[in-house]
């Protein structure tokens, strides 16, 4: 794999565990919560922006380890595609081989 794919993995990486500590903070604070504000786990570093998501869709999505939640627009064809979108927030899978092995290596979840 190339640095800078290696990168892009990384940062996403970063980005879903933080997600999931959003998560984690989110069901313990609060009983009953339907929604949680994410931070958008694109493979830009220093992407900031945030989305209100479905506390189950979150879940849902969790449940592959190669699948990002983005913002629109921040996708990254060289090492993933979109595979939903709405207006709030796309969905992208990491792309086979070496981006999807990243993804599950740095699942927080397995």
């Amino acid at each position: 794999m190339n640095e800078r794919k290696r990168r892009i993995g990384e940062n996403e990486a970063i980005f879903r565990s933080v997600n999931e500590q959003v998560r984690g903070l989110t069901s313990t604070l609060s009983t009953g919560a339907e929604a949680m504000k994410i931070v958008c786990e694109c493979g830009n570093r220093s992407c900031t922006d945030q989305f209100e998501i479905d506390v189950a869709t979150y879940a849902d999505t969790r449940g592959d380890p190669t699948l990002f939640l983005i913002k629109p627009g921040h996708d990254l064809p060289e090492t993933e595609t979109v595979v939903a979108k709405n207006d709030v927030f796309w969905t992208v899978q990491k792309d086979p081989g070496d981006p999807a092995e990243l993804a599950r290596e740095t699942d927080p979840n397995s």
